[in-house]
């Protein structure tokens, strides 16, 4: 009730930091509300997930290395 009432009077002070903040609040939840959709519609999300990478083409991060005989 109390943020309800502190927006209400910061809105009438304020209109275009109230705006702006509303705005950089719907771009922060873009990628949390978009990329769901996407993927349940089927469509590619590759730029958000990054593209994939054939095993082949993958680093071996030394696992494929040869163990030396000691």
């Amino acid at each position: 009730m109390a943020i309800a009432k502190f927006i209400r009077y910061y809105l009438d002070r304020e209109p275009m930091v109230v705006l702006s903040c509303a705005i950089g609040a719907v771009a922060i939840s873009m990628p949390l509300v978009v990329v769901p959709i996407r993927r349940s519609m089927g469509l590619p999300t590759d730029q958000y997930d990054g593209p994939h990478t054939p095993d082949y083409m993958k680093k071996s991060r030394g696992h494929l290395v040869p163990k030396s005989e000691g």
